[in-house]
């Protein structure tokens, strides 16, 4: 598997977990008893880090095809 097609697979597991904190999922977590909240902002860190590793990881992604000639 080449360099390229690794880091679009970890694109896709980025924006999947960037997609993480989306409604239905932070509806289903928030309700469970005593830890929901704590769980619901949990979902929120992690996909803060979601986005953040996408952004790096397009970045490498185009550093690795950019042709300087």
């Amino acid at each position: 598997m080449s360099k390229n097609t690794k880091l679009l697979y970890c694109i896709l597991g980025s924006v999947l977990l960037a997609l993480i904190s989306i409604p239905t999922f932070y509806n289903a977590v928030h309700y469970i008893p005593l830890i929901g909240f704590s769980l619901s902002q949990l979902l929120y860190f992690i996909s803060a880090i979601g986005v953040i590793l996408t952004i790096y990881f397009a970045i490498v992604l185009i550093k690795e095809n950019w042709n300087f000639k």
